[in-house]
């Protein structure tokens, strides 16, 4: 019982987050633009967390996010920079992975959630190395969008395949 009173809260938290952005940004509806859709937030978020794993937010891993956001939400570049930047304050503004990530999972398909999986790899190994924090941190999110173990190795290998590197 406390546990799942823990796991409300934690939702709820990733919810009144999402509510005061989309406060901050009710001038901008107002004229016009639009507010972001939260599985795009969730998924930069998710991204972006593990781009900074490592301490350093590199150009290859600006790409890689850059390039996944793009494609799997069809977004031109100013929309995806704008994304990325709402989606760097929430990730630094909760460490709640559990909330992003279920958000994900609740509305993502498993096919769309390996994809995340695949580019959180991508942008793992994008400068090169892997850290033992990286390699947990990718761990511990797929566990929580619900990737089975063995898929989440094939989707690392897959990226290994990608880059040239031997399995």
């Amino acid at each position: 019982v406390g546990s799942r009173h823990s796991v409300r809260l934690q939702i709820v938290s990733f919810s009144r987050l999402l509510e005061r952005f989309r406060d901050g940004f009710s001038s901008q509806a107002a004229s016009g633009a639009k507010t972001e859709d939260p599985l795009r937030l969730a998924t930069a978020a998710v991204l972006l967390e593990i781009a900074h794993a490592d301490g350093e937010f590199s150009p290859a891993e600006d790409g890689d996010v850059v390039g996944f956001l793009k494609s799997a939400f069809q977004l031109d570049e100013p929309a995806v920079r704008d994304l990325i930047h709402t989606a760097d304050d929430i990730r630094q503004h909760t460490i709640d992975h559990f909330a992003l990530t279920n958000y994900i999972r609740r509305n993502a398909t498993l096919d769309e959630r390996i994809e995340v999986v695949k580019t959180m790899w991508r942008v793992a190994y994008s400068d090169g190395r892997l850290t033992d924090y990286e390699n947990y941190l990718v761990r511990k999110l797929a566990d929580l969008l619900g990737i089975e173990h063995r898929v989440m190795i094939d989707a690392k290998v897959d990226i290994l395949r990608e880059r040239g590197e031997s399995v």
